[in-house]
């Protein structure tokens, strides 16, 4: 066996062993993570609080996208701190959520006239996810923040899908399949509101 046939030997070798690799990623992603826990959620917003101080970021107000986004902006509301920077308060949210109507199955935005941006004018804002799947509702929050001039628009969410056409500043974790998180409670009729009224959480 001469050297060139060794190193062709070697040479598929290492193919085959990143291909198990790979594959091996990918279904641990996919089988894995179809739901999260309490413990989960821990992790990945330490992870998220993590990067946010790294950049020595502290928000004058986060914005919460929907039930998660709330759950979410209000943890990392009152754990981000950072030594060198004075911040003597928990940092304030406002909750802000897109509103549906169905007709003949098909999906009406509504415009929710409850909710006013204005006041982030000048100001430093973290707009918060609990997820980013598609990057659609993030995109729709970030072009109307934007149009109350804030001073600096950051953006995060606990897990991003592999898929998303947008890629917040901070996430906690990439993620392949659906999933469900711990507050979406089995048997209780938690429903996703941007879903065919037949898509309940299962």
């Amino acid at each position: 066996m001469d050297f060139t046939t060794i190193l062709d030997i070697i040479g598929y070798l290492f193919a085959a062993i990143g291909l198990g690799v790979t594959v091996y990623q990918t279904f641990d992603v996919w089988l894995n993570f179809r739901t999260f826990s309490w413990r989960e959620v821990d992790k990945y917003s330490k992870k998220l609080i993590e990067k946010i101080e790294k950049d020595e970021y502290i928000p004058d107000v986060i914005v919460c996208i929907g039930r998660g986004g709330s759950i979410i902006g209000s943890i990392l509301s009152g754990n981000i701190h950072i030594d060198k920077v004075q911040q003597d308060r928990n940092i304030p949210i406002l909750g802000a959520d897109r509103m549906y109507e169905w007709h003949n199955r098909q999906r009406v935005e509504v415009e929710n006239e409850m909710i006013d941006f204005a006041p982030l004018h000048g100001k430093k804002v973290l707009l918060v996810a609990a997820d980013v799947m598609t990057g659609g509702t993030m995109v729709f929050f970030v072009s109307a923040i934007n149009q109350a001039e804030p001073a600096d628009l950051r953006t995060a969410c606990l897990v991003k899908g592999v898929a998303a056409t947008f890629t917040p500043d901070y996430y906690g974790r990439e993620i392949a399949s659906d999933f469900r998180m711990p507050w979406m409670y089995k048997n209780f009729g938690y429903i996703r509101d941007s879903r065919k009224p037949d898509m309940k959480a299962k």
